[in-house]
């Protein structure tokens, strides 16, 4: 008996192998870069076309006279800070190093004080040091609005740039 030819044989469906789901975006990429750095290189720019940019504003001149001062300066390590009564920095106008809320209630106890001794009083002015951490500036700003003569009060607060 001869062998089969192949048009004799039964139809049998190829095998197809399964391919990847995954599309090369390689390619795409690659036009995408060079359609960005041809629009880079051929585009000019136009200084007529400049925008306007708005001067800088600083707020409002606060007179020390008419408010209760607060001086935060730096302490000796980053975390601390001197903080000072009035508009010195003598060591008797130092409040006493202690933990974040006895400083809240011992700078609210001299903000009542001098509002209750003084009051004509505008505001309340607490001038910081640059290099004084944000915290401790939070942390006198809740002492003095924790303060009931202070509620009726603007609060100042004054940050010196470091240099």
């Amino acid at each position: 008996m001869s062998k089969p030819s192949e048009i004799d044989q039964p139809f049998q469906p190829r095998k197809h192998r399964q391919e990847d789901t995954e599309l090369d975006i390689t390619p795409m990429i690659d036009i995408t870069f060079l359609l960005l750095s041809f629009f880079v290189v051929a585009s000019k720019m136009d200084p007529s076309a400049a925008v306007a940019v708005p001067e800088a504003r600083f707020g409002l001149t606060v007179s020390e006279k008419n408010c209760v001062v607060v001086i935060v300066m730096k302490g000796d390590t980053p975390d601390t800070a001197k903080i000072f009564k009035g508009r010195s920095t003598d060591e008797k106008d130092l409040f006493p190093d202690a933990d974040p809320t006895e400083m809240e209630d011992a700078i609210g106890q001299y903000v009542d004080s001098e509002l209750s001794r003084r009051p004509n009083v505008e505001g309340i002015l607490v001038k910081a040091a640059g290099d004084v951490r944000t915290g401790i500036v939070e942390m006198v700003k809740r002492g003095v609005v924790n303060t009931e003569l202070a509620k009726d009060r603007k609060l100042y607060i004054g940050v010196e740039e470091s240099k």
